[in-house]
């Protein structure tokens, strides 16, 4: 009986402090777009998992300007919003090769060439052609304005 109490008093505080931290975390609630780094959980060109990476896959886009990191080379470039819609603009990137990680890389470049919308839904973010999801990313942090 003591350790069924023990178990329901851990269990209870573990779920207090999630709830309590639920709304202090950066990652928790509705985001913009811009000033918040979105780390890219899924491309449509490849099918299941994304494979492995050297570096993690990231976006940011603050003030009109877009930079990340493809999982090999770091790119950057500009874009435009106008409502629901996004724009990507000479987006350009460093060009090391790094043995597994250019199918990622190459298929985001693609991705971003091809967006011309996108939608937020929490921490989720959607690139878009058309109707089409391109590209999913997760919020890793929100940047402070």
């Amino acid at each position: 009986m003591k350790t069924l109490s023990f178990t329901i008093t851990g269990l209870t505080a573990a779920l207090l402090i999630t709830a309590c931290s639920g709304s202090m975390s950066p990652t928790g609630g509705n985001h913009s777009l811009e000033g918040n780094s979105w780390k890219l959980t899924g491309l449509s060109s490849i099918s299941g998992e994304l494979p492995k990476t050297a570096k993690e896959v990231t976006m940011r886009l603050d003030s009109g300007k877009v930079s990340g990191n493809g999982g090999c080379n770091r790119f950057f470039g500009s874009y435009s919003l106008n409502g629901s819609s996004v724009k990507f603009n000479g987006v350009a990137s460093t060009k090391m090769f790094c043995q597994g990680a250019m199918e990622v890389e190459d298929g985001l470049m693609q991705t971003i060439n091809n967006t011309d919308g996108y939608y937020i839904r929490g921490k989720w973010l959607a690139l878009l052609k058309g109707a089409d999801t391109l590209a999913h990313f997760e919020v890793t942090r929100t940047m402070e304005k």
